[in-house]
């Protein structure tokens, strides 16, 4: 058997096979072609997120996943600037670029990644700021200021968190008694005031 490679352009591959017996060659119509194209050397973005994880993804790779189409999604961040303005977008604001069943549907996709990152807050106690800002991350897509009183326990960890007021686009007016009265009905030992400026 000899193989012979065949190069047809940058298209195709492939190599043609001929079986020899006794140092005679076969008839033409005995060879074997087998084609097969160029190797791909770059993976497609779902080949790429099941290898290596989600850090092999940029923000538009990301959002294609979430909208179908990475031309949708470029415009949809050249648009709106970050993935954190997108986030703040109702699907109202989206209906422009898709259908308002799709945009329902990012504008709760991009919902649940801030919940997930407020659920694992409310594990650890809250006796540093930064278990406080992670478990009121999603305060960062209110459009209004609000006033928020979390709740804790005797080992300092979230018994609830209750919003108070909602104010206007810069400030919120809440009375003392508003916020201890949520206080005093959950029995808290202790809470903390949040607001979103």
């Amino acid at each position: 058997m000899q193989i012979q490679w065949i190069n047809s352009g940058n298209q195709a591959l492939g190599f043609t096979i001929k079986f020899v017996r006794k140092g005679l060659r076969l008839r033409e119509s005995d060879r074997k072609v087998l084609w097969f194209s160029p190797p791909k050397f770059s993976l497609s973005v779902s080949e790429r997120q099941s290898r290596c994880r989600v850090n092999a993804l940029s923000d538009v790779e990301h959002l294609g996943l979430l909208v179908g189409k990475e031309a949708l999604a470029a415009r949809l961040l050249a648009h709106f600037g970050s993935l954190k303005t997108l986030a703040k977008v109702s699907a109202v604001e989206l209906r422009a670029f898709m259908t308002i069943r799709q945009a329902e549907r990012l504008v709760a996709a991009l919902a649940v990644s801030a919940r997930a990152q407020a659920q694992d807050a409310y594990q650890e106690p809250f006796d540093s700021p930064e278990t406080v800002y992670r478990s009121c991350v999603d305060m960062q897509s209110f459009r209004q200021e609000v006033l928020r009183v979390i709740l804790l326990d005797t080992r300092f960890r979230r018994i609830t968190a209750v919003d108070i007021t909602k104010g206007t686009v810069n400030e919120s007016l809440a009375h003392p008694r508003e916020i201890f009265k949520p206080a005093i009905v959950h029995s808290a030992y202790a809470f903390v005031v949040v607001h979103n400026l």
